[in-house]
């Protein structure tokens, strides 16, 4: 294998496992989003989540229970993480950078590994020109002397 494809499947696995594992915070992210654009409509300020479903050092002064929009607000900043809040988030930064990066780098290596997409469908458009169709009268044909020859050889 030469040294070209041992690296765009090295950098495909990387860029596999970075997009995966961002999908999950690009989720989280998106629904608190909506979330938090609608927070009238889910009447957030109305509703309060219980503390046993946060950590014991998120909001201790709220008491048993915090209000679902603070707490969403939170979610989407990441504040929720308390003092290691700032460098999740930054981690998560470079993970998205990385995932950029590398299907970047993916779509380049597998242009020039590959050719031109443009090329590819002009040949397989020149195939499909130059052979004629097949007629549902050469199908039946073809069927039929394939039963014959069936029938003789038994």
């Amino acid at each position: 294998m030469s040294l070209r494809r041992r690296t765009l499947r090295i950098v495909r696995r990387i860029h596999l496992y970075l997009g995966l594992a961002a999908a999950l915070y690009f989720m989280l992210i998106g629904a608190t989003g909506v979330a938090l654009n609608h927070r009238q409509l889910f009447r957030l300020e109305d509703r309060y989540v219980s503390r046993i479903w946060l950590p014991e050092s998120y909001r201790p002064q709220d008491g048993a229970e915090v209000r679902a929009d603070i707490l969403v607000g939170d979610l989407h900043s990441g504040l929720i993480f308390g003092r290691f809040g700032s460098p999740i988030m930054d981690v998560v930064a470079t993970v998205w950078f990385l995932s950029l990066l590398s299907g970047l780098s993916l779509a380049a290596l597998g242009r020039s590994l590959h050719g031109s997409p443009e090329k590819e469908d002009n040949e397989c458009e020149l195939i499909k020109t130059s052979l004629p169709p097949r007629t549902e009268l050469q199908r039946s044909e073809e069927e039929s002397e394939f039963a014959r020859q069936q029938t003789l050889s038994a």
